[in-house]
């Protein structure tokens, strides 16, 4: 196999698949990146097993083939080398050689017939959903999944798509975000699916601003396809939690407050904070909110920004990444949060179908 190609094209294709491959694995060959070259185009993939991420390239192919490579140590090379014209020659034993600049460099490689195969695919139905709306809707629900890998139902996301609706959900317990678009399928297309967190996390990753998104779903896998990149992956075979039941279906205040001047008080609050002890209080009380925290070893913080409220006074006590989270990805200037009490779950919601619920931390 012999190709030649620029190093910039090279190397955003490396981006695209390098991030599934784990840092551990059974056999080396999941360590490496497969890479075809065929009538004109390079196609590279990657794998973990549960998820394949594939990208495809026009250049110049001088001699058809296949095999796998390194992708870590290839990704190095190909950002270490300067900017320019590539060239990739690998012989019969998977060895490349690789030309770039001044630099030549020697990798082993492992035979492509090792590399596992993609999935086979079905004619299920696709989805379309535009490329930045649903990088949209991750972005603004993928850090409240749980990290623990214990609760595989909880570290996901779901992805429903019912009633002309896609509606996104993460949570881990103690949080819950929830977003919704409208989307164009037919009723009886309309179906669950529990994504896993580093499937929502790739994807998000893939996504960019232009274009849309083909998404098949398939019994246990799910595939979706943007521009040049198409990424496979297993699906959660547990059930979702029943998450509309933590959604408050009433809340007593509704408080509206400037998103930038929250998220930079909080921001200022926080430093103060521990790592076991994790909190700041928030203290509504005419038309103001006083955001404070303390720690006896290092010392204590206070700080104050107006907001529309008249009510009876409320305290409340959150871990302030929690807070922060939601009102990072959020674009609105002004976010409302509802509240019932201090001891009760807040909902911050902004112009968009969104909901974030946040659950209290103990008020000593």
């Amino acid at each position: 196999m012999k190709f030649k190609t620029t190093r910039s094209v090279f190397l955003d294709a490396l981006k695209s698949v390098q991030n599934v491959v784990p840092a551990k694995a059974s056999a080396p060959v999941i360590q490496n990146v497969l890479i075809e070259a065929e009538n004109g185009r390079i196609e590279m993939r990657t794998t973990d097993i549960d998820i394949s991420v594939k990208v495809s390239f026009s250049c110049e192919v001088i001699e058809e083939g296949k095999t796998t490579l390194p992708v870590k140590y290839l990704f190095n090379v190909v950002q270490k080398v300067a900017e320019g014209d590539i060239d990739i020659e690998v012989d019969s034993g998977d060895n490349a050689v690789i030309l770039a600049s001044s630099a030549k460099i020697r990798l082993a490689g492992i035979s492509s017939s090792l590399f596992p195969p993609l999935p086979e695919e079905d004619d299920s139905f696709i989805y379309t959903v535009p490329s930045r709306v649903l990088r949209d809707m991750l972005k603004k629900t993928v850090y409240a999944a749980s990290q623990d890998d214990t609760r595989r139902n909880l570290k996901s996301v779901l992805m429903s798509f019912k009633n002309g609706k896609l509606t996104l959900v993460a949570t881990d317990g103690r949080r819950l975000a929830l977003v919704e678009n409208e989307v164009e399928f037919p009723e009886n297309e309309s179906v669950d699916i529990v994504l896993p967190l580093k499937t929502a996390t790739e994807l998000l990753r893939s996504l960019s601003e232009e274009g849309e998104v083909k998404i098949k779903v398939q019994k246990t896998q799910i595939s979706f396809k943007t521009g040049n990149i198409q990424l496979y992956s297993k699906l959660i075979s547990e059930n979702y939690p029943n998450y509309s039941q933590v959604i408050p279906e009433e809340t007593g205040e509704k408080i509206k407050i400037d998103r930038q001047q929250l998220i930079e008080a909080v921001e200022r609050a926080s430093v103060l904070t521990l790592d076991e002890l994790h909190s700041v209080k928030l203290i509504f009380d005419s038309n103001r909110l006083v955001i404070m925290s303390a720690s006896t070893d290092i010392g204590d913080a206070k700080d104050e920004i107006p907001v529309k409220y008249c009510g009876e006074k409320i305290e409340i006590m959150f871990n302030p990444n929690y807070l922060l989270d939601p009102l990072k990805v959020i674009e609105d200037d002004e976010v409302t949060i509802n509240l019932n009490s201090g001891h009760k779950p807040a909902v911050i919601k902004c112009g968009v179908p969104f909901i974030y619920v946040l659950m209290p931390l103990r008020v000593n």
